[in-house]
């Protein structure tokens, strides 16, 4: 071999190795994800892997699958698997989730569902300021999403004594998308299980069209 060409292809095995590196360690990424499986079937596997160290996914729909869990798992109701968790797995939940989502909106701020996952799992350890901040940023990036949407809403009617006008603005909003979606049940339900919330929402359903306040009444009557 020429002595020239010596240096060209040390180089190029060396840029080799570290692609080889570099897939295997987003293979690992997406693995730790993949493998927690689907629905509320993820949990167990999910107690099991935040006992280690797990980095961000690399992919969206990665990040996404762990983002799901820790939605369920931030839940004001404990999800039922997480009931017979012990102490010490159930306390490593909201930290993990907590970290996760905040590394996903670093690595991508325009993420509004890691927004809202973030928020929950503030909300949680009593960070409300910055609980309100995260939802603003989910609000803004993802205003239309309506799956987003729901679970946005849920959250600030959850904690409405403890967020600031401006932030229950954004579940006024999220619950006028939500009606004029398929997701408008979501309100419906709301509206005949929580009397707090049946009396907040009659001015803000008084003010809209009249096809918003038909469209209101028939779900609710659907539910009661």
């Amino acid at each position: 071999m020429d002595q020239t060409q010596r240096p060209l292809l040390w180089s190029l095995l060396a840029v080799s190795a570290c692609l080889a590196g570099l897939g295997l360690f987003a293979m690992r990424n997406e693995a730790a994800a993949t493998a927690l499986g689907s629905g509320s079937t993820r949990l167990p596997q999910f107690i099991h892997t935040i006992s280690r160290d797990v980095d961000l996914p690399l992919s969206v729909e990665g990040r996404r699958l762990l983002l799901d869990v820790c939605e369920m798992g931030l839940q004001a109701s404990l999800p039922l698997v997480l009931r017979f968790a012990s102490d010490e797995q159930r306390q490593m939940v909201v930290p993990f989730c907590r970290d996760l989502a905040q590394e996903a909106v670093a690595a991508s701020p325009a993420d509004s569902y890691a927004w809202l996952v973030l928020a929950m799992a503030q909300v949680q350890t009593g960070e409300v300021a910055a609980a309100e901040q995260s939802l603003a940023w989910s609000a803004l990036t993802g205003a239309t999403e309506g799956w987003i949407a729901q679970s946005r809403f849920g959250l600030i009617q959850d904690h409405y004594q403890d967020f600031s006008e401006q932030v229950r603005s954004i579940g006024d909003a999220d619950a006028l998308l939500l009606l004029d979606s398929s997701y408008g049940g979501v309100v419906a339900r709301r509206y005949v299980v929580d009397t707090a919330f049946r009396e907040r929402i009659k001015a803000l359903i008084e003010a809209q069209p009249e096809a918003i306040q038909r469209r209101f009444i028939s779900l609710v009557r659907r539910r009661v």
